[in-house]
């Protein structure tokens, strides 16, 4: 079946590309002037009327002739320029009413909608539902009923439909809501007046506009997805005029005759058939073999409402839209002198008035179409309650913890990656983060490579301890460390241990362990002194060299020392490595803190966050590396969630080379992190992202393109587009770090 998208040549039955009066009245004018010619007593009567039929076929801006552009001034004009709407909610149902017109009730829904960028399928399967549910509208008899799917400048989502028809799958009851977005509050009138270009009333301005093409857009992109993107506030309105089957059908079978009728007509007087009509002819015969088939005939309107306070701001609004809609494809009709008619045409409900489908709708479609135009959906977000870390730019406020998120059944594991160019953003949202965490009894420990998070530590009456300055570190307990000392030596030696390393090492800790030492490295070391000896066996000796460094050697006083190890158990510690950011004991000492912060931070009764920074560091020791994904399941046992913050995917890649194991081993551990903070990149990072992490190809795209300050946010199966926004308290904090105030 050929593939034709909605676009207005099939709107209206024409004659080579022109409507029927465009057609007629030349043909009639040009016989009267001919007649004039000729003589006769009203010659000059004749000659007027035959010239004004002429001009009336000349199109003029917007695709409209000089007689229709007449009609519309002329009913402009005749009308009273004073309306009103109000709505009520009764008994679940919406009562509405325009211009105090016979009132009509309706079934009004809200859309669940969760994460605008959707990449799951779940936007396909509510214009399906939705499908669903105008098909079993149509199966009324021969009426013809009206649903209505509004995205208000709210960012909600509302379905009017007649009542007793029942939600689609994915909708849940909002009379009250459906009231609000109408404009007037529960059971008040709204008065607004009408001008040509716009409608004024108490609360400011408002101008609408009404798409009238959209064969320009983009091929595989829903047809008003991009339109939703505007930073414009906008109500997106979709009115469905829903026809019976049997009358369906006629129309269908109708249109496809007549149209092809007058195609043969113009062919036959020397016109070729444009591409332009030979789209519209197949667009007719699916439509006909669709209804046939059982699906429902609907004429479709698409709405864009925009309000403002003043008309200086409605008139930037305006122009912002248009540009905006321009470049998606869409091409628009401006609606002067038809504001108010258009308006009520939106409104929810708005019942269908004269003979035949109203005129408000422009395309005739059927509900296989729907999966093009999709459901104008909002942004939900997660839906987690909490402080606001920003909004969605299709939705509202952002609230997303990791831990409430996977106890939520959002995620699989509360661990979370934040990368993004330097001056993204990064810091900015983890620093929120952290002190959200805080503010709810949380612990958190921050492994601090560069000493960034100092300022912070202080603004919550703590101060940063430096490794190996302020105390040393014990990652290692007795009962579960052993894994951990593997990957201690094995970063001490600089490559994988031997089998027989192995093998001593389990020996080694058989005999250790149960006498459960404070200093158990210490204690490793001393129960292989003697192996330090040029002749003891190869594999104790190189343990007891491995371990000499760590007690004794070039990276004492890190793990090991005299007094009590450094406390991590407090509401926030920062643990300060800038001492050892340049050397080659950086990831030791991060996996050193990790460890002994696993240990104390998470427990049966407070939840906690371990924020590692520079995470690229520990994703490039293979022992730490293999250390931290065998730790993955206990972090989420305990309801610990680690915040990997990485600058340039480019440090990844260094972690192994193209095709290697340990490469494939940090890919993977990020995208184990089933929420992602991902702010802008340049394209060949944006690159590296979509490798490391799986990312689509529009996500990659979104990467290159967004603003400063602007995330692409994933959790679980869900996107959104967030926009960080500090409050006053976070601004106080990211004030007092040189960093955040320059947006990092």
């Amino acid at each position: 079946m050929t593939e034709v998208r909605l676009g207005d040549a099939d709107a209206r039955a024409r004659l080579a590309g022109l409507a029927p009066h465009q057609v007629v009245a030349p043909l009639v004018g040009v016989a009267l002037l001919a007649a004039a010619l000729l003589g006769g007593p009203l010659r000059p009567l004749v000659a007027v009327v035959g010239l004004a039929l002429v001009v009336a076929a000349v199109p003029v801006a917007g695709g409209l002739s000089v007689a229709e552009v007449t009609a519309i001034a002329v009913g402009f004009v005749g009308r009273r320029h004073r309306h009103v709407v109000g709505g009520l909610v009764l008994d679940d149902e919406v009562l509405v009413w325009a211009d105090r017109a016979p009132a009509w009730a309706l079934s009004a829904y809200e859309l669940g909608h969760r994460g605008r960028l959707d990449l799951t399928g779940a936007d396909l399967e509510e214009a399906h539902a939705l499908a669903v549910a105008i098909d079993a509208a149509s199966a009324g008899g021969d009426r013809v009923v009206t649903v209505h799917v509004t995205a208000t400048p709210s960012r909600r989502t509302l379905l009017a439909a007649p009542p007793g028809s029942g939600p689609p799958e994915g909708w849940a009851p909002a009379s009250g809501a459906l009231v609000a977005a109408l404009g007037p509050g529960e059971g008040r009138d709204v008065v607004f007046y009408e001008r040509p270009s716009h409608l004024r009333g108490a609360d400011g301005v408002t101008r609408v506009y009404r798409v009238r093409d959209f064969s320009a857009v983009v091929p595989g992109v829903a047809l008003l997805e991009r339109t939703l993107r505007t930073e414009t506030p906008v109500q997106v309105t979709v009115r469905y005029e829903v026809v019976g089957t049997r009358r369906g059908t006629r129309l269908a079978a109708r249109a496809a005759h007549r149209v092809d009728a007058d195609d043969a007509v113009g062919r036959a007087l020397g016109f070729r058939r444009s591409a332009r009509a030979a789209r519209a002819m197949a667009r007719l015969a699916q439509r006909e073999a669709e209804v046939a088939r059982g699906r429902s005939l609907v004429r479709v309107a698409v709405y864009l409402v925009v309000r403002a306070s003043d008309l200086d701001e409605l008139h930037r609004r305006s122009a912002a839209l248009w540009r905006h809609a321009h470049e998606s494809g869409l091409r628009l009709e401006s609606g002067v002198g038809r504001q108010a008619t258009w308006l009520r045409a939106a409104l929810p409900g708005a019942p269908v008035r004269g003979r035949g489908v109203g005129r408000a709708a422009t395309h005739w479609a059927t509900t296989r179409d729907l999966v093009d135009l999709r459901v104008p959906a909002h942004d939900a977000g997660p839906g987690l309650s909490g402080e606001s870390l920003g909004r969605a730019v299709f939705g509202g406020p952002f609230a997303l913890d990791p831990v409430d998120a996977y106890r939520g059944g959002l995620v699989t594991n509360p661990n979370v990656v934040v990368a993004g160019a330097i001056g993204a953003g990064k810091s900015t949202v983890v620093k929120m983060t952290v002190v959200r965490a805080l503010r709810r009894g949380r612990r958190v420990v921050v492994v601090d490579p560069k000493g960034e998070y100092g300022d912070l530590a202080r603004a919550h009456g703590v101060e940063p301890v430096a490794l190996g300055v302020d105390g040393w570190c014990d990652p290692v307990g007795v009962e579960d460390g052993r894994d951990l000392v593997r990957a201690l030596l094995a970063g001490a030696q600089g490559s994988a241990l031997r089998d027989e390393e192995h093998y001593a090492l389990d020996r080694l800790w058989s005999s250790v362990a149960p006498t459960r030492p404070r200093r158990v490295l210490r204690a490793l070391l001393e129960a292989l002194a003697a192996d330090l000896a040029d002749d003891a066996p190869s594999a104790r000796r190189s343990l007891a060299l491995s371990l000499h460094r760590l007690v004794d050697g070039d990276l004492a006083g890190l793990f090991d020392g005299e007094g009590p190890p450094l406390a991590l158990d407090g509401p926030l510690v920062v643990v300060d490595l800038s001492a050892q950011w340049s050397s080659a004991s950086l990831p030791l000492a991060a996996l050193s803190v990790v460890a002994a912060a696993q240990r104390v931070v998470g427990d049966a009764t407070t939840t906690g966050y371990l924020v590692l920074d520079e995470a690229w560091a520990l994703l490039g020791e293979p022992a730490a590396l293999a250390w931290l994904r065998g730790s993955w399941k206990l972090a989420r046992a305990r309801g610990l969630a680690h915040l990997l913050v990485v600058h340039r995917f480019g440090d990844v890649r260094a972690s192994g080379d193209v095709g290697t194991a340990q490469l494939e081993r940090a890919r993977g551990l990020l995208r184990e992190c089933e929420t992602a903070w991902l702010f802008r990149q340049p394209p060949d990072e944006a690159a590296e992202m979509r490798e490391a992490l799986g990312l689509s190809a529009l996500e990659e795209r979104y990467l290159t393109s967004m603003a400063r300050g602007t995330a692409l946010v994933r959790y679980g199966p869900f996107r959104s587009i967030v926009r960080v926004t500090p409050d006053e308290r976070d601004r106080a904090l990211v004030a007092t770090d040189a960093a955040m105030a320059r947006g990092e």
